[in-house]
């Protein structure tokens, strides 16, 4: 009658959980499955589970992350969260603030367990009660989020044609006009060299704050307006709903107060913030090309390198001309796959730097297509080599090479050009090393990683970080670790933190309250007892064993 969810990274726990339990008589009928937060969300949205059980900590999104995104869908889903001891802690946090039900400790002691999934399928037996008692205002309720907030934004992003009334959006306007107006803005925001950036939430809640300010300088402050985001990646996606679409013809004085104010985030936060301004309409109809439109001006970021706010319409936007497509020549393809064959990074890094020059004087005069095409052709020449010599690609690097979607995490050309050269230049260190260098390869990865690791040692470095800086693809990575460390990543990272702190703790002039800091790790409870598991005795105690008290 009910369904069930498993979200778990490790088969034999998740093949494990399905028959722990008997839950037909449970009174589950179904049970799907997922093996990471961002599959297991693309299956509860499907699937529509009434209950969910998941682990925490997984590759691409962790537990919490899928919860709250499948909340917003499913509001009803009861969710118990399966938790290792060293993360007990974490997990009566969740349960605290809202959203998790239960958890369920591994390892699983059968009758605790049992009691805890009992209770929680009373809870989805309550639940399903209620939605069978308000059946009509469930159903309209339903219907009126297919467009609320986020979700509607998304759409506009993602399909090509959308058809809309506006007839079935008074829900989100919140106010009456005779005539709304709709304004598309982006915002994205990259990290500034090797510094990594501060929270998603931080980053957000500053980019709302800088978007309300271009909309008082920019329309009447009395105007009724809603604003609808989206949330994807680095990049938030607005829309601005208005009941007029009255400018006050104060975009200069918005412009130069908008810059400071994105050179204070810039400076506080170290990042690189940029803002596009797309172009105001009152047809709904054109809302999802505009937007996308506004999403493309970002790009204009590699050729005004001291701009970080664009308008549109506003001259700047190169116009789709009727110019030939910039094609790479024969001799930089011959020379490009020289310089990989011969794993010559400095070679490889100046052509880049120089096909980087050369296209970038084009750029304010063609279409964002026309230069991208370019730079698709500078990558397959690498991709056709790698193919050529038996060098796997898909699903081993990122699929931000193969969909070009690299171009959004840079905050200059110069920038993205040589992060693609050095992934030549590892192309080339693979080839040149053949079969018999790969075990090498991987021992060689994993001091390049730990090294990243140790650079930022006082930051959360995930997964995706860590695949985004070696061009690895996530899942593959993840498996790399179990495959040749036998361990995940988190440990991995664990034990590089453990080890920097037993370093830390040999100076006497660090407290080992600094040293909890100094490692990344925000609670000194949680600090205390990861080192105690590693080391097998306290901070305090192995200082001592030093000589220090």
């Amino acid at each position: 009658m009910y369904k069930l969810m498993i979200v778990e990274d490790e088969p034999l726990i998740r093949t494990g959980l399905k028959h722990y339990f008997a839950w037909q008589e449970l009174g589950v009928t179904s049970i799907v499955d997922a093996d990471n937060g961002k599959t297991g969300i693309e299956t509860a949205w499907r699937e529509r589970p009434d209950l969910v059980i998941t682990d925490i900590r997984m590759p691409e999104m962790d537990g919490l992350q899928m919860i709250e995104q499948i909340r917003l869908k499913l509001p009803d889903t009861v969710f118990i969260i399966l938790t290792g001891f060293n993360e007990f802690e974490y997990a009566q946090r969740a349960i605290r603030l809202g959203g998790v039900h239960a958890f369920l400790l591994k390892p699983l002691e059968y009758e605790d367990s049992l009691a805890t999934i009992q209770a929680c399928m009373k809870q989805v037996v309550h639940n399903h009660n209620n939605v069978q008692t308000h059946s009509q205002w469930e159903q309209a309720s339903r219907e009126s989020k297919l467009y609320k907030g986020s979700e509607f934004v998304q759409l506009l992003l993602e399909e090509e044609q959308l058809l809309i009334e506006e007839d079935g959006l008074q829900h989100l306007y919140e106010f009456a006009s005779d005539k709304y107006a709709y304004l598309p803005l982006v915002v994205t925001w990259l990290p500034v060299m090797s510094a990594l950036p501060p929270s998603k939430k931080i980053l957000r809640q500053q980019a709302l704050t800088i978007i309300e300010q271009a909309l008082s300088f920019l329309y009447d402050k009395q105007m009724h307006r809603q604003t609808l985001t989206y949330m994807f990646k680095s990049k938030l996606y607005v829309i601005v709903i208005m009941d007029s679409g009255e400018s006050t013809s104060a975009q200069e004085s918005a412009r130069d107060h908008l810059k400071q104010v994105i050179e204070k985030v810039n400076q506080t936060h170290a990042v690189s913030l940029f803002m596009a301004i797309g172009t105001l309409t009152n047809e709904l109809s054109e809302l999802n090309i505009l937007l996308q439109q506004t999403d493309k001006a970002l790009l204009q970021r590699y050729y005004h390198k001291d701009r970080h706010l664009f308008f549109l319409p506003s001259g700047d936007m190169p116009q789709a001309h009727k110019t030939a497509l910039i094609q790479l020549n024969e001799n930089d393809k011959k020379q490009l796959l020289a310089s990989i064959e011969s794993a010559n990074e400095v070679d490889i890094q100046q052509l880049l730097q120089r096909l980087g020059q050369e296209i970038l004087v084009h750029m304010p005069h063609i279409s964002p297509a026309k230069w991208l095409a370019y730079l698709q052709e500078i990558i397959s020449v690498s991709i056709r080599f790698a193919i050529k010599n038996g060098i796997p690609i898909e699903g081993v690097y990122s699929d931000k090479l193969l969909t070009l979607t690299c171009v959004d995490d840079f905050p200059t050309l110069d920038a993205l050009f040589h992060w693609l050269g050095a992934w030549m230049a590892h192309l080339g260190t693979v080839y040149r090393g053949g079969s018999s260098h790969n075990q090498q390869q991987d021992v060689l990865i994993f001091e390049h990683i730990a090294s990243f690791i140790k650079q930022h040692i006082a930051q959360d470095v995930t997964l995706q970080m860590v695949a985004d800086r070696f061009f690895y693809n996530p899942s593959y990575l993840s498996r790399l670790f179990k495959r040749k460390l036998d361990k995940n990543y988190m440990r991995f990272v664990t034990e590089i933190r453990i080890e920097y702190a037993q370093e830390c703790l040999k100076k006497p002039e660090h407290l080992v309250t600094d040293v909890c800091s100094m490692c990344g790790y925000k609670s000194y409870k949680h600090f205390v007892k990861t080192f105690r598991s590693i080391t097998q005795m306290t901070p305090t105690d192995y200082r001592k064993k030093w000589g220090w008290s």
